[in-house]
């Protein structure tokens, strides 16, 4: 008895009449096992969006002055200002307390100004004569401390640079890399 050829039956696909199906399915089985590893394009979207999750959660991290090193938390933040007047104990002479409190007034101090979130902070610093200004560089990228009487050249992300000034006046200065950040020293 002879059965009636279906096309329903091929779902769609026309073999041919001289089209074996055993050849056919080799030739499926053939392209399964090929050995080959290829990437679905949902996967390559997936590291794409996670790549740049991360890009900006790093970005926003420096620009927000936020670290995640274990070194960071233990070291903190060093004081922009300590004091250097000595502590007074009862009975000792106030007079030479107040004679080292002086001395030690006039000695050159050290001013710390950190390079942080595309700014110079802070912006406006006020030293002596014979005062020493470091600039640290708290970003990911690279900056400098540029004017007419000093320039620092390239300073690396957690590098400083330090510079003495001797003579009176106000020294405007930027980063060349970014020219918008911008600060000032003023020497009395």
């Amino acid at each position: 008895m002879s059965h009636p050829t279906l096309k329903h039956d091929r779902q769609g696909a026309d073999y041919g009449e001289e089209q074996d199906a055993q050849n056919l399915h080799a030739a499926i089985e053939s392209e399964e096992h090929d050995g080959r590893i290829t990437i679905k394009p949902f996967s390559l979207w997936v590291l794409v969006i996670l790549g740049l999750a991360f890009f900006f959660a790093g970005f926003f991290s420096a620009r927000n002055g936020t670290h995640f090193s274990a070194a960071s938390v233990d070291s903190g933040n060093p004081p922009l200002l300590e004091s250097t007047l000595p502590a007074v104990e009862p009975g000792a002479h106030s007079a030479s307390a107040v004679q080292a409190a002086v001395a030690d007034a006039n000695t050159p101090a050290v001013v710390h100004v950190a390079m942080k979130n595309m700014k110079f902070d802070p912006a406006i610093i006020e030293v002596k004569s014979g005062d020493t200004v470091e600039w640290t560089n708290e970003d990911i990228t690279p900056h400098t401390a540029t004017a007419t009487k000093f320039d620092s050249a390239s300073i690396a992300s957690d590098k400083s640079w330090r510079h003495t000034f001797t003579e009176a006046g106000d020294f405007p200065y930027a980063c060349t890399f970014h020219p918008d950040m911008k600060g000032v020293v003023i020497v009395k």
